[in-house]
């Protein structure tokens, strides 16, 4: 079981479980001495030793490197990075460490070669020194409690870990905040950049954490899905040996295990490091995704495998819509091309969008691409080779089984998609008989399901469903909504209109669009884009034409031939102030991140159902949900594997009356006929805890009531946004749904106004406070005789909820001083201190004191409130102090035991002056100070004037 590291919870965390995977921590002082020079961030005497050791092989010989050429690899691997922006700099880094540092070295013989030194020992994964550090604090008040640590291998710093603790209103931070703060790294010119030769960030928080490249937008971290994780694994990694056990760092989180394991593990991290890091088109880096990583191993353990006739062993490898299929068939080509086990098998790429060839108007055609299957096939093409599917295809119908003889010749990897299986049974039948000893692998996002057993496409190797790539942050959830347009005659049409039916549909639909599109992207301020699909050219500019007249959407046409690049060089950049692109032809090949909306009106076969989901799922700032809005009977309710389909908005609408009963939950009874009943129960209520420091007991109701409205209004965006839409009016039900959202989302900015906490509110949350707005319903009320209203009776009677709120302010005021951290900190207890009075007007007197004291402090004794008397008594006794704001505190604290002792019986003053005062001044005076500041507010107090 957990329990409660304190301030720097996560930090702990992750130490105790960096050190159970063998990596070891360096306190400050050790990183001095392993530095070069103080300003570097390369430990160079971590990586001083391992290239010591290295050794060259020369005409059989065995030689070591020179102390210059040790000294020019130093060198590179320290300076590589400058005058480069992050992203280009972990890619130079990359390199380097893939590839190994280039040095000239001199011969005993006197001759000069060139040497390729490793800077990592791949193949021996404990040869290499692992050490994890805290980073160079950043000096940043937007977020002091996020620490950072260093991961080195060899010395050089891979690794950068964001720890986002709890902030100073002792909240638990996220994810998000951590992103943001390593984000710097993207400034340039800024000083405590995070380390430059960075591969891997990671971010947790007290939930768990997500991972990147350098570079990557906080929309695209991931989550980390462990394959075959368990409480079992956790407890076993838990109860691994630590070293160093003086160093207390346990028991760590389970929330960050999986993450960290699969990561950070030393033999994990360097496989992705050589084999899943990729630098794309424009610099950008990628890393793989936990079910691409996932993919490959187990491709690669079923093809190590053979049958009983020797042939390697293929199947299934299903990836959700989204989530990266095609990077996923990159990473096993080149885990491939890297494993000497597999350098015999030839690897042939059937596909329907083969790749484009470059463009070299200056040389004529190549040979065609039967031809090249041919020599391909006959053993003399390279591999991997990729070749049209329709080409496949022609040749499986002329080719003939092969002999016995030829049978026997190199093994070829089959490497197929949805589309090869799309083929006619038949000729799936011929290319078996045809490719005897071929394996056939599948990449697909749904399983295949044939009919007849003899067309098996192989055993299920690996799957990624839709709800772990929701959950993982691959992509988001998508949703399948509408339903099929017919031809209706409208009555508002004149009778001598020539519209044909079909033209009477696209004007239809067009609107429907139009309306459907405003109340999804526009109304709910979303920088969206949608995609209508249309077959045919004619189709798409009658629809463009009828939008055109509509007149609320600005378009564009865009067709898209066989490999689904655009057939006009000119719609290749989409203006940004297009909203809908409707596109004739084939699918687009490109996912577009601002893509959230698809409208369909063309049959679909089922690969391209998946394929079109695929386009609009990406993650995006202002995307929560995608929605596909199906005009058309192509199939996608009724289509086979509806687990691996987007589901029906009708679950949204379902879910809503468990939203709303958890919403009530938050609230007294009867919270509707109440608005100001619910709003003191989440207001704030102050009390000192067990261990001195004040404690708001409502403050986690507000946080639920916060997220709650938020996730509500997310869900009811998507459950009431085809309604009105394509039904003309909208559900009883929906309405009253709406109605809630406005009320609660009332309560909940009226709450974070009493509370101060209304710079919580991110992007999402203004959202759906705006959107809620939008839709508030009308109210109609019966009119009302306010004469026969009864007075209405003090709501607080004994000021305890003043109290609160002016202890709210001060707390928050004591934040915003722009004083040290530990001088706020004492200047908050000292104002807990006041919770020990009893509540009421006595507390709100003490708070009153308080202020005054405060307005002293801030403005050097011209403050409009007379000056505390308490104060007075302690600066004539110790004169004058630099910490003036706790004696101002102190004086306070006085002020409010001697406003409780007027208050009571006269009889008891002197009794009740030292009760309560003795115990308070013992915390901050020696005991001679005590009796001192006693016998003077005693011989003195009594004259005060009460309050």
């Amino acid at each position: 079981m957990s329990v409660n590291h304190g301030r720097f919870g996560v930090r702990h965390s992750a130490l105790g479980w960096l050190r159970r995977l063998g990596w070891n921590y360096l306190e400050a002082r050790e990183l001095g001495p392993l530095r070069g020079l103080p300003e570097s961030t390369l430990l160079e005497n971590r990586l001083l030793p391992w290239l010591r050791r290295f050794r060259f092989e020369r005409h059989g010989e065995l030689l070591p490197l020179s102390p210059e050429g040790i000294h020019e690899i130093i060198s590179a691997v320290d300076t590589c990075c400058h005058s480069l922006d992050w992203e280009a700099s972990s890619a130079t880094v990359h390199r380097l460490l893939v590839e190994g540092a280039r040095t000239v070295q001199q011969l005993p013989d006197g001759s000069r070669t060139e040497v390729l030194v490793p800077l990592i020992d791949w193949e021996h994964v404990q040869r290499n020194h692992w050490d994890m550090a805290d980073a160079e604090p950043y000096p940043d008040p937007l977020d002091p409690d996020i620490r950072e640590l260093v991961g080195y291998v060899n010395g050089i710093p891979l690794v950068v870990l964001a720890c986002v603790e709890r902030d100073r209103e002792k909240r638990w931070g996220t994810v998000a905040a951590g992103i943001s703060h390593l984000w710097r790294g993207k400034t340039a010119f800024v000083s405590h950049r995070p380390a430059l030769h960075a591969q891997l960030l990671l971010c947790l928080d007290r939930r768990g954490g997500c991972y990147a490249s350098v570079g990557t937008a906080a929309h695209g971290w991931m989550r980390w899905r462990e394959h075959g994780w368990s409480r079992e694994r956790v407890d076993q990694l838990r109860e691994r040996p630590v070293p160093f056990a003086e160093v207390t760092l346990d028991p760590p989180w389970a929330a960050h295990a999986e993450l960290l394991q699969g990561v950070l593990g030393p033999a994990r991290f360097l496989q992705l490091l050589r084999g899943f890091l990729h630098t794309g088109a424009h610099g950008r880096r990628y890393v793989a995704r936990p079910g691409q990583f996932f993919a490959v191993q187990h491709a690669l353990q079923a093809l190590r495998s053979r049958d009983f006739e020797g042939r390697r062993g293929g199947g299934q490898l299903c990836l959700a819509a989204g989530s990266g299929l095609q990077r996923a068939r990159y990473w096993l080509l080149h885990a491939l091309r890297a494993d000497p086990e597999f350098e015999g098998l030839r690897i042939l790429l059937p596909v329907a969008r083969p790749t484009p060839a470059p463009q070299d108007h200056k040389r004529r055609t190549g040979p065609q691409a039967a031809d090249q299957l041919t020599e391909f096939l006959a053993g003399h093409a390279s591999s991997p080779h990729e070749v049209p599917l329709r080409v496949f295809r022609g040749w499986g119908r002329k080719a003939a089984p092969p002999t016995p003889a030829a049978e026997a010749g190199t093994e070829i990897l089959l490497l197929v998609d949805a589309n090869f299986w799309e083929s006619p049974p038949a000729l799936l039948r011929r290319l078996r008989r045809c490719l005897p000893r071929s394996t056939w692998l599948t990449l697909s996002s749904q399983p295949i399901l044939l009919p007849a057993a003899d067309l098996d496409p192989g055993a299920p190797l690996y799957h990624y469903p839709p709800e772990h790539a929701v959950a993982d942050g691959v992509v988001v959830p998508a949703w399948r909504d509408g339903g099929a347009i017919y031809p209706v005659l409208s009555r508002d049409m004149p009778a001598d209109a020539q519209a044909t039916p079909g033209e009477l549909r696209q004007a239809q639909v067009a609107t429907a669009i139009s309306q459907h599109f405003h109340g999804v992207v526009r109304v709910a301020e979303r920088n969206l884009r949608g995609t209508l699909l249309v077959e045919t050219p004619k189709e798409a500019e009658d629809y463009q034409r009828a939008l055109h007249a509509d007149g609320r959407l600005q378009t564009q046409l865009t067709g898209y031939d066989s490999r689904g690049l655009p057939t006009q060089r000119a719609s290749e950049g989409i203006p940004p102030q297009v909203e809908l692109v409707i596109a004739h032809g084939d699918l687009p090949a490109s996912q577009d991140a601002r893509l959230g909306l698809l409208y369909v009106d063309r049959p679909l076969s089922d690969p391209e159902r998946l394929r079109a989901v695929g386009l609009i799922n990406a993650p995006h700032p202002d995307k929560r949900a995608a929605l596909v809005v199906d005009f058309h009977a192509s199939g996608m309710n009724e289509s086979p594997g509806q687990e691996w389909m987007p589901g029906s908005v009708q679950v949204n609408r379902d879910a809503l009356a468990g939203d709303d009963r958890r919403l009530q939950g938050l609230l007294p009874e009867r919270a509707e006929e109440n608005f100001h009943a619910c709003r003191d129960h989440l207001a704030p209520d102050w009390t000192l805890g067990a261990h001195g420091d004040d404690i708001d007991l409502n403050r986690r109701r507000r946080d639920l009531l916060h997220r709650r409205v938020t996730e509500f209004g997310q869900r009811l965006q998507v459950a009431i946004a085809s309604e009105a839409a394509f039904t003309g009016e909208q559900a009883a039900v929906s309405a009253r749904y709406r109605s809630t959202l406005h009320r609660y989302s009332v309560l909940r900015d009226a709450v974070s106004q009493l509370a101060l906490e209304e710079d919580r509110f991110n992007p999402e949350d203004l959202r759906v406070r705006h959107w809620a707005r939008e839709r508030a319903p009308a109210v109609h009320e019966e009119p009302l005789d306010y004469q026969v209203v009864a007075p209405v009776e003090q709501s607080d009677p004994a000021g305890r909820q003043q109290s609160n709120e002016m202890y709210t302010r001060l707390r928050h005021q004591l934040g915003q001083t722009g004083e040290e951290p530990h001088l706020i900190e004492q200047a908050r207890y000292n104002l807990s201190q006041i919770l020990l009075s009893p509540a009421g007007q006595m507390r709100l007197d003490a708070l009153l004191a308080f202020e005054a004291t405060q307005q002293v402090s801030l403005h050097g004794g011209s403050g409009v409130r007379t000056p505390s008397r308490g104060l007075a008594v302690l600066e004539g006794l110790f004169g004058p102090t630099r910490h003036q704001a706790d004696r101002i505190s102190m004086g306070a604290l006085i002020d409010v035991v001697v406003a409780e002792a007027h208050a009571g019986p006269r009889i008891l003053f002197h009794e009740h002056l030292r009760d309560r005062l003795e115990p308070l001044l013992r915390r901050h005076l020696k005991e001679v100070q005590v009796q001192a500041v006693l016998h003077a507010v005693l011989s003195r107090a009594h004259d005060w004037p009460p309050g």
